[in-house]
């Protein structure tokens, strides 16, 4: 049998060139994970913190007894738990919404909410920032046996009711 005798320099060659491409290749992975790591991060921090400035702008801005005051009268007719809670259905817990003066914005300055007892119905009194007097107003209710909308409400169906819930625009003052 013959022995084969490979040069030395010929395998110190080839296994360095190997371990060189190692090398660089794991520097080159380290580089790429660091740069995506850092480069995401940046990102999402930026993304977090305008986030975080615009909702806390938000409910600074929209927070009770800095925007808005809300008043319950006459608790004993309706549980304020369900009375939210239809408010809440008819989009008059959107304050966001009910503050915004712009032409898709409620634009409102004060909210008074009547309740009908033997109806079962809440009748809201709507007066947009602006108003001039007390006949100033929208109307608009909302049938707590059926939870829905009532359209088509005159001014008298409001007379003689009770007034449960007052919402108004501390804003616009």
């Amino acid at each position: 049998m013959k022995k084969f005798r490979f040069k030395q320099s010929e395998v110190n060659k080839i296994s360095q060139s190997y371990f060189r491409v190692i090398i660089a290749v794991i520097i080159l992975v380290i580089i790429v994970a660091s740069l995506l790591f850092v480069f995401h991060n940046k990102q999402s921090s930026v993304k977090h913190s305008e986030t975080s400035q615009s909702s806390s702008q938000v409910n600074n801005r929209t927070s009770e007894g800095k925007a808005y005051t809300i008043q319950y009268s006459n608790s004993t007719l309706i549980k304020r738990s369900t009375l939210n809670k239809a408010l809440k259905k008819a989009g008059l817990f959107d304050f966001t919404y009910l503050l915004n003066t712009s032409d898709d914005g409620g634009n409102d300055a004060k909210i008074l909410v009547y309740y009908n007892q033997a109806n079962q119905q809440l009748i809201f009194k709507f007066y947009q920032n602006g108003y001039q007097s007390d006949n100033d107003y929208q109307i608009g209710g909302y049938d707590l046996q059926k939870q829905t909308g009532i359209h088509g409400l005159q001014p008298s169906a409001f007379n003689g009711l009770p007034l449960v819930y007052t919402w108004e625009n501390l804003q616009t003052k």
